[in-house]
């Protein structure tokens, strides 16, 4: 892993290269413009490659460089940004606390979509967060044209909104090994139980769908625990034993009043 960016020499090549990457953000937003899926289709983007873009953080490097050592969490923010962007983090940072594994297991990525965005808004940024100084965190940003590949593969999107002067865009952690997207976390909040799964995920281990908690959903055969890796009955298993006990019982009952109806018969004088 990486030296995190609070090591020496950071500020020189921050220096050298926080100009290169100032562009309009309005012809940012145009590129994904269109490509909006709120919340992106995770079907449509499983297994799917990523492209291997240049990340400039305390050095030049290409994502690849990180995927071919250990699995990546990727998540895309901008340093501006006055809603979800913080607290996806701050959950995020609290959720790996819980789960262990950051650094050894996984490496997490953090980039600017935002072009005005340079290495010292990351570097900020880590600080701020309390996380300049841990090595499995990655605060870096991209050229525009790399994001915008990046955007494309993972379907996620950003969108200018001149009244507010901010982005509107998903929050989204995405997990990905050996170069291709096995696991979306989508929304504000990340929990400990939810990251367990996607960690699994990234081990190779076989993590089986379960159905998220939703008022249309009546039945369900059995609770999936991604925390622990095991199933438990629902009540709606019973649903399937019915079909099964009212054909025993039928067949009982039947077999009882045919039995009865030759009794009735051989006591009755012919």
């Amino acid at each position: 892993m990486r030296p995190c960016l609070s090591h020496v020499g950071a500020i020189v090549k921050i220096a050298v290269l926080a100009g290169t990457l100032l562009t309009a953000p309005v012809a940012m937003a145009q590129v994904v413009r269109g490509e909006a899926d709120s919340p992106p289709n995770e079907g449509r983007y499983l297994y799917q490659p990523v492209p291997d873009i240049l990340v400039h953080s305390w050095e030049v490097f290409r994502l690849s460089e990180l995927w071919r050592e250990r699995p990546i969490l990727l998540t895309l923010i901008f340093t501006r940004c006055a809603g979800v962007c913080s607290p996806l983090l701050r959950s995020l940072k609290a959720a790996t606390a819980s789960v262990g594994g950051a650094g050894r297991e996984y490496a997490l990525v953090v980039l600017s979509f935002d072009a005005r965005d340079t290495l010292s808004d990351m570097v900020s940024l880590a600080d701020y967060l309390g996380l300049s100084n841990e090595r499995a965190w990655i605060f870096g940003v991209a050229s525009a044209e790399d994001i915008a590949r990046l955007v494309r593969a993972t379907g996620f999107w950003f969108e200018w909104e001149a009244a507010s002067r901010q982005y509107d865009h998903p929050a989204m952690v995405i997990g990905i090994r050996e170069g291709r997207i096995v696991r979306f976390l989508i929304g504000g909040t990340v929990s400990p139980v939810r990251l367990q799964e996607v960690v699994r995920e990234l081990r190779g281990e076989f993590v089986p769908a379960y159905p998220l908690p939703r008022r249309d959903v009546l039945f369900r055969c059995f609770q999936y625990d991604p925390a622990s890796g095991r199933w438990r009955p629902d009540w709606g298993f019973l649903l399937l034993l019915v079909p099964g006990m009212v054909t025993i019982l039928g067949t009982v009952w039947i077999f009882r009043r045919e039995h009865r109806a030759r009794e009735d018969r051989a006591r009755t004088p012919s």
